[in-house]
């Protein structure tokens, strides 16, 4: 689990500080919309550490659609550690997700192996109707790369 200075949800996980991104169905757009308003709203992040949360959040939107039944709600918000963000998808389906084991044979599966690998830690609560799906997902902004100078660079200048 992730441990720093906020107080755990109730499920164990890092509490949500401040919601980024919060929209209850019938209103949940598509995957593809998420992931440009995540984008707009964290530009601070940098590619690689969005390219992690739309994929977390792609698998459970993806898993609440193929086997919960549907999306009641989508939730992306800092925690009190400035380096996590915190994803929550609520379905209609009380069945908790599995990391299944790995199969190089299958075509699907992957989802949650992936999110337990790029995730610092996940679960699912059961709620009145259905679950909650959570991710602690790592944020620290990537610092910008330095710009080589000549020397750096190779480049000899002409004279």
């Amino acid at each position: 689990m992730v441990d720093g200075p906020d107080e755990p949800g109730a499920d164990g996980g890092p509490a949500m500080a401040e919601v980024v991104l919060g929209v209850e169905a019938p209103g949940v757009p598509p995957a593809s919309d998420l992931r440009r308003e995540l984008t707009r709203r964290l530009a601070d992040l940098g590619p690689d550490r969005l390219d992690v949360l739309h994929l977390v959040c792609g698998e459970f939107l993806a898993n609440a659609r193929e086997h919960g039944g549907g999306v009641r709600g989508v939730r992306v918000g800092r925690t009190a550690q400035p380096d996590v963000l915190r994803v929550e998808v609520d379905d209609h389906s009380p069945v908790l997700p599995v990391v299944m084991p790995k199969d190089i044979e299958a075509v699907t599966g992957r989802g949650m192996f992936l999110v337990e690998s790029l995730s610092l830690a996940w679960g699912a609560t059961p709620a009145h109707e259905g679950k909650t799906v959570w991710a602690a997902v790592p944020c620290d902004p990537i610092p910008p790369r330095p710009v080589p100078t000549d020397a750096q660079s190779g480049a000899q200048s002409a004279g």
